[in-house]
């Protein structure tokens, strides 16, 4: 008979070296007895084997069963030199039968495709600065279960590049509506992937009842997450050394540089599979291309803090998640998941970040179950938690830590408009004795080009840079002021204290500045980036500080 021994770990070296699927067939009489000193010959062989050699050996046994490298191989592959020539290969959809073309939206036009009939399914890819093309061409497989809509973001792949005020996720989520309007759809299903699902989680609070479901492909969590990313995990030494080369060679172009970066293991970070020359070419040439503005004043995750906004949302939500998706902790498919409490979680165990491409058998069946079986929602639901997110919205972000605001607060920031208006009409102004103060000082000082006086009021980390002037003033100028409470009578040097900023268009929490007092004075040192973070800055202080390069001595 046929004897089969799976090798799940071993120890070599005082390290444990994980065997996965290592299958040894032998002709055996004695099951018992043959099978213990097959066992105990592999062990001592393997033993025997250098770490790398049983490495290479645990490599080659994955390629032999799957015929594909995986990331967790653990193989190096080094290439000589930068390649600046990218082999040439089409665009998927360039050959496909599909209907495409620009969708006026108002004032922008989106680049869309569709194929299918059915159920409408929109696919937002990820970024921010992604393209559509990162869904070909493994969603034509699902053209007989909906019809699928392909679309590029605003600023992104064969969209308008029209920033208007400035790419945002607000205005993507906008856009992401006005696309729902022009193709004359009334209610659809949105399927958001990695970043795409931060547009989409945010899509559901603002749009509800224009979605049919809502499901979250490797989702961006949308709330803050302080865990360890795992993404180096797989990735050597050697590795790591020639990527860090590849960021630091100039002139290189952005599919010039993720070309090099994923020939040299950079694709060990998100992948499960080593991708193929040609769908490496693909990628590099089609699934990043943006605005030349977009990387430097585009949208980010760190926009909107979506913790406790899905609690009783009646739309149905499915989660789909990657075992080796290495961009987070292990923990994070059971965290995200207790965001979304009525949601559906499923992840696969041969799957990365992308799902879809890694297991497309197990995904696709998953989301044709999900399709067929959509339950009608509830209006009195829905009601119910759009009433929700209207007290959640007014609740979250009034109940800064600082507590309510008092008449001295008010006063201060009606002072500082009347300031802030005099100074756009020539006025200088200097005054340092609270941080509201301190932040029209830093908008005089770059108003009027005045470096030594942006040093009196700001932390100045490198004095080797040359001021940006008008980049400057217009981040400063263009702050709106949320919450600004006053420091404590107790404060004392070196203590930090915080302004809170607000978006423009929905008044909501946005970030907050933080302020140093140093010498009497409050010296403005930089911005949190994240509105949850912003909540329980208290408990960063020592992290703020440290991120900051506040310094101990007397030398600001």
């Amino acid at each position: 008979m046929i004897f089969q021994v799976t090798v799940n770990e071993m120890l070599v070296s005082k390290k444990h070296i994980f065997m996965e699927g290592i299958i040894m067939k032998t002709h055996i009489v004695d099951t018992q007895k043959r099978s213990f000193v097959l066992i105990i010959g592999l062990t001592l062989l393997i033993a025997n084997l250098s770490q790398s050699g049983a490495k290479a050996i645990l490599a080659q046994s994955s390629q032999e069963r799957t015929g594909r490298e995986r990331a967790m191989d653990r193989i190096v592959h080094i290439e000589d030199g930068i390649i600046r020539d990218i082999p040439q290969v089409p665009r998927l959809c360039d050959s496909m039968a599909i209907r495409k073309g620009k969708i006026d939206i108002g004032g922008c036009n989106l680049y869309c495709e569709q194929e299918g009939e059915g159920v409408p399914l929109v696919l937002i890819n990820g970024g921010p600065g992604g393209t559509h093309h990162c869904f070909h061409p493994y969603f034509s497989a699902a053209k007989d279960l909906a019809r699928i809509i392909y679309y590029d973001q605003r600023g992104c792949g064969l969209s308008d590049y029209k920033p208007e005020k400035g790419y945002t996720v607000n205005q993507a989520v906008d856009d992401l509506e006005r696309l729902r309007k022009a193709l004359g759809i009334g209610q659809w299903v949105v399927l958001g992937f990695s970043y795409g699902g931060i547009l989409g989680q945010y899509y559901a609070t603002k749009y509800p009842e224009n979605l049919k479901g809502l499901i979250l492909v490797g989702s961006s969590l949308g709330f803050l997450d302080a865990s360890p990313s795992r993404h180096q995990e797989f990735i050597s030494d050697q590795e790591r050394e020639k990527l860090n080369q590849i960021r630091r060679t100039p002139g290189l172009s952005m599919a010039q540089a993720v070309y090099n970066l994923h020939l040299n293991g950079d694709w060990k970070r998100q992948s499960y599979y080593r991708p193929s020359p040609e769908g490496l070419a693909r990628m590099a040439l089609y699934e990043w291309v943006q605005d030349k503005d977009f990387g430097r004043s585009g949208p980010s995750e760190n926009e909107v803090d979506l913790l406790g906004a899905f609690e009783g949302c009646p739309i149905p939500t499915l989660i789909l998640e990657g075992k080796w998706d290495m961009t987070w902790s292990a923990d994070k498919p059971q965290l995200f998941h207790k965001n979304h409490p009525n949601a559906r979680l499923v992840i696969f165990k041969e799957s990365a970040h992308s799902i879809f491409e890694d297991e497309p058998e197990a995904f696709f069946a998953e989301l044709q179950h999900f399709l067929s079986e959509i339950p009608a929602i509830s209006d009195n639901d829905l009601v119910n938690w759009k009433e929700y997110l209207v007290k959640y919205e007014k609740e979250k972000w009034q109940k800064i830590p600082e507590g309510p605001m008092t008449e001295q607060e008010k006063a201060a920031i009606e002072e500082f408009h009347r300031i802030k208006a005099s100074i756009e009409k020539g006025q200088k102004y200097h005054d340092a004795t609270i941080p509201l103060r301190s932040l029209l000082s830093i908008i005089s000082a770059y108003t009027n080009r005045d470096m030594e006086a942006v040093k009196r009021v700001r932390v100045i980390r490198d004095t080797s840079d040359k001021p940006e002037f008008d980049s400057s003033l217009q981040k400063f100028s263009s702050l709106q002021i949320f919450r600004a409470p006053l420091p404590p009578d107790d404060v004392k040097e070196g203590d930090l204290w915080i302004i809170y900023t607000k978006e423009s268009d929905t008044s909501r929490l946005a970030d907050g500045h933080i302020f140093v007092l140093w010498k009497g004075n409050w010296m403005y040192c930089g911005s949190i980036g994240h509105p949850g973070a912003v909540l329980k800055w208290h408990s960063y202080v020592d992290k703020l500080k440290k991120a900051f390069r506040i310094p101990t001595d007397d030398k600001l």
